[in-house]
């Protein structure tokens, strides 16, 4: 998705302030797990995102979401001499769920579902460069401390291809305006 789309959407996205929805913020950083980590040596990345948070009733909401992660240059284990990076471009929509059907304070499940651009580059020894579309799929748990500002940590899954699955953990903050 080229980075020109992004005010189309947030502008598509304007007649939804008529309806109580709101644009957020996400950051977030990014544990990598198996896969990721062996290519990257464990490197903890970063990511951050824009959200549109659309009520659905006093304890659903769909929050609408594209963003990018990049984890840094790491050695790849077991290629002496190779190091790794890996970035993703984001689009998800995630669904909360508030059991205390209070969306402004209080603890929330969120699962996520959508599209996921990644790219694997490794420099050195045995240079290549991996792209790949996929399927994404995260889920977790959040606390929303305020009408404003949440915190949640989510696992995600993403096969980027046959021999390499994108797996890891995100803790992160959401504001929304």
């Amino acid at each position: 998705m080229k980075l020109r789309t992004l005010p189309l959407l947030l502008l598509a996205a304007l007649p939804l302030a008529a309806q109580d929805a709101a644009i957020g913020l996400k950051v977030h950083g990014l544990a990598p797990m198996s896969d990721l980590r062996n290519l990257t040596n464990g490197q903890i990345g970063l990511g951050a995102s824009v959200f549109v948070d659309i009520p659905l009733g006093e304890a659903f909401r769909l929050r609408p979401t594209i963003g990018a992660q990049q984890i840094p240059k790491g050695d790849t284990l077991g290629l002496a001499g190779t190091k790794t990076s890996v970035t993703s471009v984001d689009l998800m929509l995630d669904a909360l769920w508030y059991p205390g059907e209070d969306a402004q304070r209080g603890p929330y499940l969120v699962g996520s579902l959508g599209g996921q651009q990644w790219r694997v580059s490794a420099t050195g020894t045995n240079p290549s460069a991996t792209s790949a579309t996929r399927l994404g799929v995260a889920g977790g748990i959040g606390y929303q401390a305020s009408p404003h500002l949440g915190v949640e940590v989510k696992g995600f899954w993403s096969p980027i291809d046959k021999n390499l699955t994108a797996t890891g953990l995100t803790v992160g903050a959401t504001w929304r305006f």
